[in-house]
């Protein structure tokens, strides 16, 4: 099982360097985001590289069908298609809110405390550091 946690890794790895080298061709700032999102990509490979070394849990285990990802999957692509039609501020807030309250979390005051803090920072990260337009709808 380890070697395919570190096939796994490394395949990962490999893929992530061929997109900081491609993004290196584009103008101004728009290779800011596919190399950041690869290095955190990289870095988190690792991470989960490293987590899998130390712990014993590499059994294999019993598998029953789990359609969790298949629901969450479902919902991220209705997010991407209202992103165009709503923005992406308004999908933001609204796929966060569904997704929270699919995957779990039912305190009302800590979905929107996060909303208030995120979308923010959000909004200085993709805006202002990145220097890249989100897509704006019908709403904002």
């Amino acid at each position: 099982m380890r070697k395919v946690v570190l096939i796994r890794n490394l395949f990962i790895f490999f893929i992530s360097t061929a997109v900081i080298i491609l993004s290196r061709q584009y103008t101004d700032y728009a290779n800011l985001l596919p190399t950041f999102c690869a290095i955190s990509i990289i870095v988190f490979s690792i991470l989960d590289y490293i987590q899998n070394i130390k712990s014993n849990n590499l059994k294999i285990q019993k598998t029953s069908i789990n359609f969790r990802p298949y629901v969450i999957l479902s919902i991220s692509i209705i997010y991407v298609v209202l992103i165009i039609q709503l923005g992406f501020f308004v999908s933001t807030i609204i796929y966060f809110i569904i997704s929270s309250f699919y995957l779990g979390v039912k305190n009302y005051k800590h979905i929107f405390v996060t909303l208030i803090i995120l979308i923010p920072l959000m909004y200085g990260f993709f805006v202002i550091f990145l220097k890249t337009s989100l897509p704006k709808g019908l709403l904002i």
